[in-house]
């Protein structure tokens, strides 16, 4: 089969947005910035389709619950107009440009993944959004920009564990309960992402960990009963919507035209972006990355400990190396 490259259209182009704003406050800006970002992530293909999602007007998750989001700034002057320029050009340009109804742009990708394997297809998901590690799995990699686009982070699934220290399908549970804070969504307090992911470890699910209450610590057992109410709340907003409508097949059949990008992109003044496509896509793939050097344990990590201490009764195992240093 193929290889779909799934793009989070809200998060790349604020990020393109802001990347030019001062150097091009006028003109086709996003687009060109974003055409210059998928030029540069194709090294990591190449793709057979590429499908472009964009948050609808409404968000079911708001209208559910006020506070969502509620405490970001409001969007820049001319952001607005930028994107929705960016959205008929990427369809002038034959790319799929979807959204749905009340869903943001992470349901699109997360139903286009889920779409994408049950064909047979592989899915690249690009974004800059850390909630969409979630999708991560044998089929599906995040390719994550941090602070340049050269420096792009791309989770696998032995990258996830490594990372978080849990299995990617488990990466809500732990936002859960740690809380997203840019999203205005507390978790549970007194609970970091370490404590949650050696929970998580254990127990497997936050259903599991609170099926496990009075195995845990006092303390923790304490924290956890009077954080639950948020927990259950952000479990039901961080997930991705269920079975949302989405043309899988057609998603799959819009590869990239380069001629149509040259005839579209040269009128709006981004021959140079177009050419730079062009480049990428004439350029031979990258050789695939080596697997990363295994770290070994550090000697005499301690931890607190999760579970009352009782005989025969396992404690929690010690989160060293990378694992700390990341969170």
């Amino acid at each position: 089969m193929g290889t779909l490259l799934a793009i989070d259209g809200n998060s790349l182009g604020h990020r393109a947005f802001h990347a030019r704003a001062q150097d091009a406050p006028t003109g086709p800006h996003v687009t060109d910035t974003f055409v210059r970002m998928l030029a540069t992530v194709w090294s990591q293909g190449p793709y057979d389709a590429v499908l472009v999602g964009f948050d609808a007007p409404d968000n079911r998750r708001k209208e559910e619950y006020p506070e969502y989001k509620a405490g970001r700034a409001p969007s820049p002057p001319g952001l607005h107009d930028q994107l929705d320029a960016l959205r008929a050009h990427l369809s002038d340009c034959g790319v799929a440009v979807v959204s749905r109804p009340g869903a943001e742009a992470d349901d699109v990708l997360a139903a286009a993944a889920d779409g994408a394997q049950t064909r047979g297809w592989r899915c690249d998901v690009f974004s800059s959004d850390r909630d969409l590690t979630a999708l991560v799995g044998p089929a599906v990699r995040l390719l994550r920009p941090r602070a340049t686009m050269s420096d792009l982070v791309i989770d696998d699934e032995a990258g996830v564990r490594r990372a978080y220290g849990i299995e990617p399908w488990q990466y809500t549970d732990l936002a859960a309960l740690r809380g997203d804070p840019s999203d205005g969504l507390d978790g549970v307090h007194g609970i970091g992402p370490k404590t949650a992911a050696r929970l998580l470890r254990d127990y497997g699910s936050v259903p599991g960990i609170y099926e496990s209450l009075h195995d845990l610590d006092p303390r923790i057992e304490g924290l956890l009963r009077a954080g639950r109410e948020r927990v259950e709340r952000n479990l039901l907003l961080m997930a991705p919507i269920p079975r949302l409508d989405l043309d899988v097949d057609h998603c799959l059949t819009c590869a990239v035209d380069l001629d149509r990008f040259e005839r579209v992109l040269g009128p709006l003044g981004l021959t140079s972006a177009a050419r730079r496509l062009v480049g990428a896509f004439q350029a031979p793939a990258l050789p695939p990355m080596p697997p990363p050097p295994v770290e070994e344990e550090a000697d005499g990590a301690t931890v607190t400990p999760l579970r009352r201490r009782a005989p025969g009764r396992h404690v929690a195992e010690p989160v060293v190396g990378e694992q700390a240093a990341l969170f």
